[in-house]
């Protein structure tokens, strides 16, 4: 028996330039951008942090993207992404470093959702988002299977910040 490999298994989720999967994946009138399993990378981020295209943004969908802290960075500095309010960042390589900065930076300040599912956090960056003066209108926080642990489980029960917060997520973390 002969096996016939299909080229096209090889093809990578982001064949196409950052360009063309904004123009296709930017929809409700410029407020919802669906970039899940594009693997578009920090590299990707640079692109998304300037393009004009996204100055009415609402919510931005990252899921499974190979971003690291310095894509996250690079988000946090932008001044184009202001009005998001929906975050999906779940399944990346995201660590203290990078959740500090969305905790730190007032670009994220209309946030009332945060999905960073399964990314690499631990107790500094649960830390960050319990004691964050800038995400004070989160209503729904999905830290689950992160690393944050005991301390940064506590760190978020006692936060004297996010008192809009309804609904926290932290199954599988040890």
């Amino acid at each position: 028996m002969t096996l016939i490999k299909d080229k096209s298994m090889n093809l990578p989720f982001n064949d196409q330039p950052i360009e063309t999967l904004i123009e296709e994946n930017l929809c409700n009138e410029g407020t919802v951008l669906d970039l899940r399993l594009k693997y578009i990378g920090d590299d990707g981020m640079e692109f998304l942090s300037t393009c004009t295209k996204l100055i009415n943004l609402r919510e931005l969908k990252l899921e499974r993207n190979n971003i690291t802290n310095k894509g996250i960075q690079i988000l946090a500095d932008s001044t184009m992404l202001t009005g998001v309010k929906f975050l999906n960042l779940e399944r990346n390589s995201i660590g203290d470093a990078g959740v500090t900065s969305i905790a730190m930076s007032p670009v994220f300040s209309r946030l009332t959702l945060l999905n960073l599912w399964k990314n690499e956090i631990g107790p500094e960056g649960a830390q960050a988002i319990a004691n964050s003066l800038v995400l004070g209108n989160l209503q729904n926080l999905d830290l689950a299977h992160n690393q944050i642990g005991d301390i940064g489980g506590k760190a978020l029960a006692e936060s004297q910040t996010l008192t809009s917060l309804e609904y926290v997520d932290l199954f599988g973390n040890g």
